[in-house]
């Protein structure tokens, strides 16, 4: 009650002190969304994807880019359940065979139930598949919500002799008994499958061992479940840390053999009621060789407790045999975050909140940094009762800004760490209670699903989402297939892109995911796997038959980097600054601001009579790129410069007012 009270009351207070400003900052909090109800057994609940929180966003789409492409009909599954969470990694492939995998429950037109467990896949570039491998064909086993991967054997290019590799639990329809491990190379030999009973001596009660599936090349799998007893009937359940499912390729018998690793983060705990302060069970991503690897959490360290979720990070740099938790870091220490938050109410330093509302994504680029994706929201207060809190800062069609970005390692920064804002998502997440996917025991929320993907040399990034267009509806009920790319090397973004809006798939794209590898496309360009999951009969009920889409045509063109139209100045040829966005401008538009090294910069925008009609004074920024955001609102309609100042030197763009 007291909660609720206050935030009653700052509600009051922001409406008010907040009334003149280009942003109108209403005080929001998350509903604890970093706590999930994972008590039910009933198929598609246990997830916890009960997300009932606005997803906020603000830039829109900075070019509605049409790419040609085409829906092709490749898998079905007995229920939507295969394609519930962004957290499980359906979609996969191999460089070296130009493989594309997508695990799932099977299909409904084959014979057996709905607990077998296969994988599709094409050689094609997804033109056509091969959904003969079913490789949980156990009809005794319940299973459920599978990850998967590919393992293919040094030398190999035979895509026969590659194994796909599979994981998740087990259900004996009233609890979550046990959970299922297999493997089978892609012509039906060498099948595997190995089942492991809760709460057996030494076995942990295991949560869902589907999150962030990765392969490496160390023949080695990886997969992470938690210490979580999900029969338990307790109030709040305790958490007990991640179990990291480690299989090791078995080259005697063509099979894995599976360890388990237990890793138990220090989290803080609400004072409330004594939970603790995580929002997922972790990510875990390795580097092209496979021997350095990150697990990611997100929460409240109460070692080094910064008041907000935040990345907590464990490395490897022996193949996964062990892990050491790295030292804590605020990130609010992020020069390239910080312009985007709100400060909390008794005026200390912006405080970024990460969370996963619109879903969570890592990976290791080609300088083994870190890459960590996801929507980042603004702490309220440093009051212990409050700090489930957040900032969120409304649009003029009542949406509030939903910023993601990507923070990541960076030795050039002194605190090493940068970001990058890859866009903001401006329609709110659509709420189990209202959603327009139902089941027997109520809706099923829709977020943004945000995933990375990296190219073979891991030097392109490339950031895809779900997002309905605001103008259709304010609520994410109409989804398009969105992305973006970012060069590591150059520093150098491409346009956000809309891959299906003016297609006929239009509106129509749930359930997305993406595959962690890009291809190229022979042509200097690259290919990004996505699939779509539909209704198979139009009901929209996840109970239900559904049909799998392979998405062709998510596409990036070399040239699309930089495209924006980035000019250089003449300081060293180094400092350039990009075309705004979106441009023309009605409320806020952005641009970036590249530096090769920290430095003081001054912005002005001046109309065609020089005059300035808005400026920020001279502030120290970051290298790399900074995100500069400029209140339009307040102009005429018309033609602005708007002018970067460095060291007595200027570089300028055009922007247009409407």
């Amino acid at each position: 009650m007291k909660k609720l009270f206050l935030l009653i009351c700052v509600t009051l207070l922001t409406l008010s002190s907040f009334a003149q400003s280009n942003l109108n900052a209403n005080l929001s909090s998350p509903k604890l969304a970093f706590k999930k109800n994972l008590n039910s057994t009933i198929d598609g609940n246990q997830s916890g994807l009960n997300l009932s929180v606005p997803n906020p966003q603000g830039i829109p789409q900075a070019n509605q880019s049409r790419a040609v492409v085409s829906k092709i009909k490749f898998s079905s599954s007995w229920n939507l359940f295969t394609a519930l969470v962004s957290e499980s990694q359906c979609l996969s492939g191999n460089y070296d065979l130009n493989l594309i995998s997508f695990t799932h429950r099977q299909c409904f037109s084959y014979t057996g139930i709905s607990g077998l467990i296969q994988t599709s896949f094409s050689t094609d570039g997804g033109n056509t598949w091969d959904t003969s491998l079913i490789i949980q064909n156990d009809t005794t086993q319940y299973c459920r919500y599978p990850s998967g991967g590919i393992y293919n054997p040094p030398g190999n290019t035979n895509v026969d002799n590659a194994f796909a590799v599979i994981s998740g639990p087990i259900t004996d329809n009233s609890s979550w008994v046990s959970n299922y491990f297999g493997s089978s190379q892609l012509n039906g030999t060498n099948n595997d499958l190995q089942f492991e009973e809760n709460g057996q001596t030494g076995v942990y009660y295991q949560n869902m061992p589907r999150y962030s599936f990765t392969v490496t090349p160390q023949a080695k799998a990886f997969v992470i479940g938690a210490d979580y007893d999900f029969n338990s009937t307790a109030t709040i359940i305790p958490y007990n840390g991640i179990v990291l499912n480690t299989g090791s390729f078995n080259s005697n018998n063509n099979n894995f053999d599976w360890n388990r690793q237990h890793i138990v983060t220090p989290f803080a705990r609400d004072p409330s009621d004594n939970s603790q302060w995580w929002s997922e069970f972790g990510s875990v991503a390795f580097n092209a060789d496979g021997n350095i690897g990150y697990i990611v959490q997100l929460g409240r360290d109460s070692v080094e407790d910064f008041l907000s979720p935040m990345p907590i990070i464990w490395k490897s740099t022996d193949a996964g045999s062990t892990w050491v938790k790295q030292p804590g870091f605020d990130f609010s220490g992020v020069l390239a975050i910080q312009p985007h938050l709100t400060a909390v109410t008794t005026g200390e330093t912006a405080r970024p909140y990460f969370t996963t509302q619109n879903g969570i994504d890592i990976a290791v680029d080609y300088q083994n940094n870190l890459h960590i994706t996801c929507q980042i929201l603004s702490g309220y207060s440093t009051n212990p009762d409050s700090l489930g809190f957040i900032w969120s800062d409304s649009l003029n069609n009542g949406t509030v800004r939903s910023n993601m970005f990507d923070v990541y390692m960076d030795g050039t920064q002194a605190n090493g760490w940068n970001a990058f804002l890859i866009d903001s998502i401006q329609v709110a997440t659509v709420t189990a209670s209202t959603s327009n996917w139902t089941t027997s025991s109520g809706g099923i929320g829709i977020d943004g699903r945000m995933q990375m993907s990296m190219d073979l040399s891991r030097e392109k990034m490339f950031y895809i989402w779900q997002e309905t267009d605001f103008n259709v509806d304010i609520n994410n009920y109409y989804p398009d297939v969105v992305g973006r790319g970012f060069d590591l090397v150059s520093g150098l973004p491409t346009y956000v892109k809309n891959f299906t809006a003016g297609t006929p798939y239009q509106a129509d794209n749930f359930w997305i995911y993406v595959g962690d590898k890009t291809f190229s496309d022979g042509t200097g360009g690259f290919n990004v796997p996505v699939t779509t999951t539909g209704s198979a009969d139009g009901s929209n009920n996840g109970e239900a038959k559904v049909l799998h889409y392979f998405l062709k045509g998510v596409n990036f063109e070399a040239s699309d980097f930089g495209s924006d139209g980035i000019s250089q100045s003449a300081i060293n040829n180094k400092i350039k600054i990009s075309q705004n966005m979106p441009n023309p401008a009605s409320d806020l538009t952005s641009f970036y601001l590249q530096l090769p090294s920290a430095s003081l910069a001054a912005v002005s925008v001046t109309n065609l009579l020089g005059q300035v009609v808005y400026s920020i004074p001279a502030k120290q920024y970051g290298s790399g790129l900074n995100t500069i955001t400029i209140p339009c609102e307040k102009l005429a309609s018309g033609i602005y410069l708007y002018t970067v100042e460095i060291n007595g030197e200027k570089i300028s763009n055009k922007m247009i007012v409407e």
